[in-house]
């Protein structure tokens, strides 16, 4: 309690106390019939008359918007953030599932005619680390620009738009991402892993073997992000690319060994990220304990408060 924060919050209380006081008086001011009975010499202007609910809306206004500042304080300072938290195999895998899935949303969403530039984008600024510091990221298909280190160079890699040799692995489409695990690197709050995904078209069913290799850390609120990602076609042997049939004609699903060749293996780098879950950790990351309840209850409290002072 000696903390500067509560200070903050026993002074805001005193205040609020102040405000609330305020608001009685206001409101028993408003109840007295001498507000309603007219002067006896003579009446005042129309203009000059102010309304006894003008008298209340200075008070509660202050008085709701201390409420929710008392609120949101309480929500602070009430849990830890928890960008600490050690990084786990099965936060790893999680992650993996929701970049998997975002590629296959974002082809799904161009193949119907959707926006799927902005589902790109999210996947890209909510799954990946450019906010929070360099993120290494060399994907398979790019021979000018190998190394994609802002998020323009991502968004285009996925969906065309700066690169001009970007073609938009993710509206291939595809139809399934599934990872396959070799080794997991655990360090704390930071962890790697490496292995194959497999990238399943979603117009032929044939299936695209790539390597790869992730590597994460936590942002503020303990998301996960990526703040590596090198993907590879891998080794032939040094024969040089297989001679792949023209375009996508891959039509012969008897000849499983042709289909890498007929689809210069793409591979995926960014995921959508679900904004479900990350709406879910944020929550958790301001909120617990019950001092967090209390916050929830002044912050609705305000903004009722404010919500009916903008009605008066």
């Amino acid at each position: 309690r000696g903390s500067p924060a509560w200070h903050l919050v026993e002074v805001q209380l005193t205040r609020s106390s102040c405000y609330m006081l305020s608001l009685t008086t206001a409101a028993a001011a408003f109840a007295s019939p001498s507000l309603h009975t007219a002067p006896a010499r003579r009446a005042a202007p129309p203009v000059a008359v102010q309304s006894p609910l003008e008298s209340l809306r200075a008070p509660l206004q202050t008085a709701a918007a201390t409420l929710f500042s008392l609120g949101l304080a309480a929500q602070l300072t009430a849990a830890p953030l928890p960008a600490s938290a050690d990084i786990t195999k099965a936060d790893i895998i999680a992650a993996e599932e929701r970049w998997g899935d975002g590629i296959v949303r974002v082809g799904e969403i161009y193949s119907k005619g959707g926006d799927y530039k902005s589902a790109a984008k999210i996947l890209v600024d909510l799954m990946y680390g450019y906010d929070q510091g360099p993120v290494l990221f060399k994907p398979t298909k790019a021979a000018e620009k190998e190394f994609r280190v802002t998020p323009g160079e991502a968004y285009s890699y996925f969906v065309t738009g700066q690169e001009v040799e970007d073609k938009g692995f993710a509206i291939h489409p595809w139809s399934k991402v599934r990872f396959d695990n070799k080794q997991f690197l655990l360090k704390g709050d930071t962890a790697a892993a490496m292995g194959n995904y497999y990238f399943t078209d979603a117009k032929t069913g044939e299936e695209t073997k790539v390597d790869f290799t992730f590597g994460y850390n936590r942002d503020l609120l303990g998301n996960m992000r990526i703040n590596l990602h090198h993907s590879s076609l891998p080794y032939n042997g040094g024969a040089g690319p297989k001679p792949a049939a023209p375009a996508l004609a891959v039509a012969a699903p008897a000849a499983p060994a042709a289909a890498p060749a007929a689809k210069p293996a793409a591979v995926a780098v960014a995921a959508p990220f679900d904004a479900a879950a990350a709406a879910k950790s944020a929550t958790k990351a301001v909120t617990g304990g019950t001092a967090a309840t209390a916050g929830e209850a002044l912050m609705g409290a305000g903004a009722l408060g404010l919500v009916l002072n903008s009605l008066l």
